[in-house]
């Protein structure tokens, strides 16, 4: 019996992978830079899991997506604004 894959299942797999379980123990991490590629991981994982939802006629889940992509988005920018307040205050 073999495991038949077409595109749509990879994009869905890379979504729960980066979206969930690469990114929820980096996100609470106490280190800036983990919490940043935890952010880039929802980034990612938002961004197949839109692709899908078009595909697939699911629009109003596209919006929920876009929400956690534009708040991880957000978190990076405060994490890099943070970083270049204590770069300026040495």
């Amino acid at each position: 019996m073999f495991i038949s894959m077409d595109m749509l299942d990879l994009i869905q797999l890379l979504s729960v992978f980066f979206g969930t379980l690469i990114a929820a123990p980096l996100v609470v991490s106490k280190k800036a830079k983990k919490r940043m590629v935890g952010l880039s991981a929802v980034i990612a994982g938002s961004f197949f899991a839109i692709i899908v939802q078009l595909y697939l006629g699911l629009y109003y889940f596209v919006f929920a997506n876009a929400f956690w992509l534009l708040n991880a988005c957000n978190g990076i920018k405060k994490i890099i604004k943070t970083k270049n307040k204590r770069i300026k205050n040495f």
